[in-house]
């Protein structure tokens, strides 16, 4: 029960690691394309995007046009913040990599605390019931 647990929290840590990864990345990328001016071509184009006719049936375009239109606004919005933008990746990175820390202490102390319960459960160093000896 032991092994499973700390493999199981081994594969939650390394999940959590992955997305503190992805988005320390995803947060690097973004800051350095709203300073260069990248992240309103994007959204131009993102805004332009039609989807081809064969699709429209299965999809409420209607939606999309409101997630285009919010896309359209938020990059209208960050656009007036583009010059500071530079000067933020100094901080949210090391943000994320603190919050990726603080999250792997909390998974560890859960894992331990759930590890010295199972060391408490009555039998828990055996391998299951004995069985009868046969005469």
């Amino acid at each position: 029960m032991k092994t499973f647990l700390w493999s199981v929290t081994g594969l939650f840590a390394l999940i959590w690691s992955g997305l503190a990864w992805a988005t320390a990345g995803l947060v690097r990328w973004t800051v350095e394309a709203l300073s260069t001016g990248r992240a309103a071509e994007l959204g131009k184009s993102a805004v332009e995007f039609k989807f081809p006719g064969w699709l429209e049936p299965f999809l409420d375009t209607g939606l999309l046009e409101a997630a285009q239109a919010i896309v359209q606004w938020l990059l209208e919005m960050a656009g007036t913040g583009a010059p500071m933008a530079g000067t933020a990746i100094g901080w949210l990175v090391p943000v994320v990599w603190v919050a990726w820390a603080f999250g792997l202490v909390v998974l560890l102390v859960i894992a331990l605390v759930l590890h010295l319960l199972i060391q408490r459960l009555p039998g828990a160093g055996t391998a299951g019931p004995a069985a009868p000896a046969l005469r």
